[in-house]
């Protein structure tokens, strides 16, 4: 029965002190990113709870309010993609295009429809018969 070359390697311990302090230096660098997640979570709940009360009192919010605070809140932040997207929502909101029309258009034709239909069409035109 031979031996693999390899089977020596896998007994082996995976961890040497160098790779065990480089873990504990990536768990402890994870645990104050979260702890620093958690207290800005903390803060941003805390302006929401003030701006809330002081704010928004009598009146509900609506969804434009939302976007407006979540744009604020994406500028302070200095990401301007997602600022960005949310102006574009934005803008829809407070100033809609007015020129967008929905239409359809029906093409018929006279050799389609009876006497009476075409008579029909042609008064809704505003269109006199002289026959």
């Amino acid at each position: 029965m031979t031996k693999h070359p390899n089977s020596l390697k896998n007994l082996k311990p995976m961890w040497t002190s160098e790779s065990a302090k480089e873990a504990q230096k990536k768990s402890v660098e994870s645990r104050k990113a979260n702890a620093e997640a958690r207290a800005a979570l903390k803060l941003s709940m805390g302006e929401w709870k003030k701006y809330k009360d002081e704010v928004l009192t009598d009146s509900d919010m609506s969804s434009i309010d939302i976007l407006k605070i979540l744009m604020h809140k994406a500028l302070l932040a200095e990401d301007f993609d997602t600022a960005t997207d949310l102006a574009k929502t934005l803008a829809e909101f407070e100033s809609p295009k007015l020129a967008r029309v929905d239409q359809t258009n029906t093409e018929i034709s006279a050799d389609d429809l009876s006497d009476e239909e075409l008579e029909k069409k042609l008064k809704e035109l505003g269109i006199k018969n002289d026959e």
